[in-house]
């Protein structure tokens, strides 16, 4: 199971076409209401949100306790709500890209990756062809990755 934020859900959907390949490689996909909320405000800009919600098996989730103010004074609202749910639901991998929010799931232990994570372990299991292809075309689409990031992406990949 994988709780996705924002920015890895707009970054995988340009790398991969789309997002339909993730419920078969993980099986559960949780989006947390607040963050499809920040990709619903962002609709000007992409149709990510109208997209989210047509994929089967990826399910919009409330929080049942709302956000601890300790996150939501630590991240924003999308971030900090993505790590709740982890801490509601022990044993699901947050996908985060945001150094800061990465460390606060550190700090809580709790499972993670980013969206080059999800690129490498797609194309492991043979549902990508290119690591080097998916990053230019978030690259492309506006999306910042850390070169140093990258590289040793492509390295893992082979590329």
């Amino acid at each position: 199971m994988i709780i996705l934020n924002s920015s890895p859900v707009i970054h995988l959907t340009v790398a991969l076409g789309g997002l339909d390949a993730l419920p078969a490689l993980y099986g559960r996909v949780l989006v947390p209401e607040p963050v499809l909320r920040e990709l619903e405000a962002g609709a000007e800009l992409d149709d990510t949100a109208r997209r989210l919600r047509t994929v089967p098996g990826i399910e919009v989730y409330a929080l049942a306790t709302g956000v601890s103010p300790l996150l939501a004074g630590e991240l924003d609202l999308g971030e900090a709500a993505v790590i709740q749910l982890a801490l509601d639901l022990p044993g699901a991998t947050v996908v985060l890209d945001d150094l800061k929010a990465r460390r606060v799931a550190r700090r809580s232990s709790i499972p993670m990756t980013g969206s080059l994570g999800v690129l490498l372990y797609a194309k492991r299991r043979g549902k990508l062809d290119s690591v080097a292809q998916a990053v230019e075309r978030i690259r492309r689409h506006g999306g910042w990755l850390a070169d140093d990031v990258v590289e040793r992406a492509l390295a893992l990949a082979g590329e």
